[in-house]
């Protein structure tokens, strides 16, 4: 009676342990299967996505290095991308995502307009709104920005941490409607202010899917079930005595025939 109208549906997410890798022609990198991957870069700029073990867990790498000699406003970004629409973006919104993610830098941002300046984390991006999950060492604090939330999530550089998203929540609190598709991104970045080397590490992503309700049972369908049950179950007591009985029976008549 408790399970009567769940349907139990699978992860809206696929290969999120990142096992199965293929070739990505289009941007000459390595991805995980059924991920696409979207880069923004200048010509001097260099970007790698990698299978690596990382404090003895298989992970998946992002890398870049932003040049010196890219001095314009554009960011230097790396997206591994799947999108979610339908069904499984039904799903994805009522249920709880757990990662692990290794940061390895700080979160910059302008102070006075919160504008960010670099980023580690995850992208949820429906095609007008964008949700930022952003794991770094800062203080945890919300950013609300035209059509872009920033949710910092405190995070200890240099080790793992297992961090959980509420994408239907964050959408809530911002104001925003559920769309009728969205991408989800596991995003490194950088712009100008802040050339180099950065790369980060993910592992262990789950989506804890919860079970969508169609219909429950009344109070009266649940006492029919209940009375239903019991006459079962006397219905099988009785058969079964009455087996029992007509064994017994036979089985001392067979006596009294090897008696005469």
């Amino acid at each position: 009676m408790s399970l009567y109208g769940q349907v139990f549906e699978p992860s809206p997410l696929l290969n999120t342990n990142m096992k199965f890798w293929t070739i990505d022609p289009t941007n000459n990198v390595t991805t995980p299967y059924l991920w696409q991957v979207d880069l923004i870069k200048g010509p001097h700029d260099n970007i790698s996505i990698y299978q690596t073990k990382i404090a003895n867990r298989q992970s998946l790498g992002l890398n870049l290095s932003r040049s010196n000699q890219n001095n314009t406003g554009v960011w230097t970004t790396v997206h591994v991308r799947q999108d979610v629409h339908g069904q499984a973006l039904d799903a994805l919104f009522r249920s709880p995502v757990s990662l692990w993610v290794y940061p390895t830098f700080a979160y910059r941002y302008d102070p006075n307009f919160k504008n960010p300046q670099n980023t580690f984390g995850v992208e949820i991006n429906d095609g007008t709104n964008l949700l930022w999950y952003v794991f770094a060492d800062n203080q945890s604090q919300v950013f609300q920005l035209p059509h872009h939330r920033i949710v910092l999530m405190q995070t200890p550089l240099n080790t793992w941490s297992l961090r959980e998203l509420d994408i239907g929540k964050q959408f809530q609190e911002a104001g925003w409607k559920e769309p009728e598709s969205l991408s989800f991104i596991l995003i490194l970045g950088t712009t100008w202010m802040y050339p180099g080397t950065w790369w980060g590490y993910f592992f262990g992503l789950n989506v804890n899917v919860t079970p969508r309700l169609t219909e429950g049972l009344s109070a009266t369908q649940r006492v029919g079930i209940l009375i239903g049950d019991g006459l079962i179950i006397l219905g099988i007591v009785v058969v079964a005595m009455i087996l029992q009985r007509h064994k017994t029976r036979t089985h001392l008549v067979g006596q009294e025939g090897e008696a005469r």
